[in-house]
């Protein structure tokens, strides 16, 4: 055995990689993201919008989701995750949290969202996302908001 299977700090507990996650979100750290993902990390999101579906590994969900999001979110304007509530056991991590924005279009932007995660080694390998997907695709994609 060595060290690193000994040492606390090369496998986090997951309480801590979810939150360094969700740091990284707030400051829009796309190094951060990519190093807390595992290889295999598989990402599912709800709904009938551009983000929708599974996303596997890195640099598909940077390419399919983070790549994309961003491109719906003033640049210059604050992105914040408030997070309610963190419930952890072993590897499982829930996190109720509301994330604020503004949208390109300079709309006020506002979501309730519980997110499930899976960490294993320290990395994420598993979330999914539940929020009103039909507020989403609304306010950032405008999906829906014909009549």
């Amino acid at each position: 055995m060595t060290s690193a299977d000994t040492d606390p700090a090369a496998h986090p507990d997951a309480r801590s990689v979810v939150l360094r996650y969700l740091g990284a979100l707030r400051e829009r750290d796309l190094a951060t993201l990519a190093e807390v993902l595992a290889p295999d990390a598989a990402y599912r999101i709800p709904g009938d919008h551009p983000v929708a579906g599974v996303w596997t590994g890195p640099q598909e969900i940077s390419e399919k989701f983070f790549a994309p999001m961003a491109e719906r979110f003033d640049p210059g304007a604050e992105y914040a995750v408030d997070v309610a509530h963190v419930v952890a056991e072993g590897s499982e991590v829930v996190v109720e949290c509301v994330t604020r924005g503004t949208t390109v279009d300079g709309a006020p932007y506002r979501a309730d969202i519980s997110a499930h995660f899976t960490v294993t080694d320290g990395r994420i390998t598993s979330m999914r996302e539940f929020f009103d997907t039909q507020y989403f695709a609304r306010t950032l994609f405008g999906v829906g908001s014909g009549a």
